[in-house]
C-alpha cells in the first residue's frame, strides 16, 4: 500500500520523527521562572499595604470634606458618612483604616 508513491511505513516513520521533534521542543522550551515564596509573600504584603493606604487616604478626604463644612470630625459623623457608602465601596476598603483617617488628626 502506498500513499502518493511512499509506503505506509515511510509515512509512519516520518510522523513519528515529527512527533518526537515537537515533544522535545515543548519539553526543552524555556519557561519563565516561577516566583519564589518570598516574592509572592512580598507581593501580598504590598497589596495589603496599598489597601490600607487607600482606605486611610479616603478617610482623610472625608475628614477634609467635614472640615470644609465647618464641622469637627467625630466618630458619629464619620460613621454616618461610612454608612452612606455603597456596599461595593465598603468592601473595597478597610473600615478601621477609613475611620482612623476620618476621625483622627493627621500625625504628619
Amino acid at each position: 500500500m502506498t500513499i502518493r508513491g511512499r509506503s505506509a511505513v515511510q509515512v509512519a516513520a516520518a510522523s513519528l520523527v515529527l512527533a518526537v521533534a515537537v515533544a522535545t521542543a515543548v519539553v526543552l522550551w524555556p519557561t519563565p521562572a516561577a516566583p519564589t515564596h518570598e516574592q509572592i509573600s512580598e507581593q501580598i504584603k504590598a497589596s495589603a499595604q496599598a489597601h490600607e493606604d487607600t482606605s486611610l487616604l479616603d478617610g482623610r478626604k472625608a475628614q477634609l470634606a467635614i472640615l470644609n463644612l465647618g464641622e469637627t470630625p467625630s466618630e458619629e459623623l464619620c460613621k454616618s458618612l461610612w454608612d452612606r457608602k455603597t456596599t461595593a465601596e465598603q468592601h473595597a476598603m478597610d473600615p478601621y483604616m477609613w475611620m482612623t483617617g476620618c476621625v483622627e488628626a493627621p500625625t504628619q
